[in-house]
């Protein structure tokens, strides 16, 4: 059972940068560093894809999500699949809690069908060309 709409508490998934007024020269490496620090040692990245998606004429988006599967203890739920993501809007990386299952006997795989399954939520269309990387990625788990 994958679910998108529930979640766990995770208390790592914290705001690590500083309040910017403008003035702050931001090294966002260090912040991602600092982020993936964070992230409890038992937590199994799955990876990171990387590409730009066309947006719309003369625009793409920068894609650039970090993937990590964690086991959790939850009465309901056994895995939570956790992204630290670049967003093009604010121009920072960001926390995301993707989705929480259960009934998978390791982290990979349920790491693997909580991927499929957000892809699936979010209507990438893993055939068009658009979402190769994507595809690959998927492939790659």
């Amino acid at each position: 059972m994958i679910s998108f709409s529930d979640g766990v508490a995770l208390p790592f998934m914290q705001d690590l940068y500083p309040e910017d007024d403008g003035d702050l020269d931001i090294d966002h490496d260090k912040m991602l560093e600092q982020m993936e620090a964070a992230l409890p040692k038992e937590a199994t990245k799955l990876g990171v894809l990387s590409c730009d998606l066309d947006h719309s004429p003369g625009l793409t988006w920068r894609v650039e999500d970090h993937y990590y599967v964690l086991q959790v203890r939850d009465p309901k739920y056994e895995w939570v699949l956790v992204r630290i993501f670049w967003d093009d809007d604010s121009g920072r990386y960001d926390w995301s809690q993707e989705a929480v299952c259960s009934g998978f006997s390791d982290g990979k795989a349920a790491g693997r069908a909580m991927v499929a399954a957000l892809f699936a939520h979010c209507d990438f269309d893993l055939q068009d060309d658009a979402y190769a990387a994507h595809r690959e990625f998927l492939e790659g788990l």
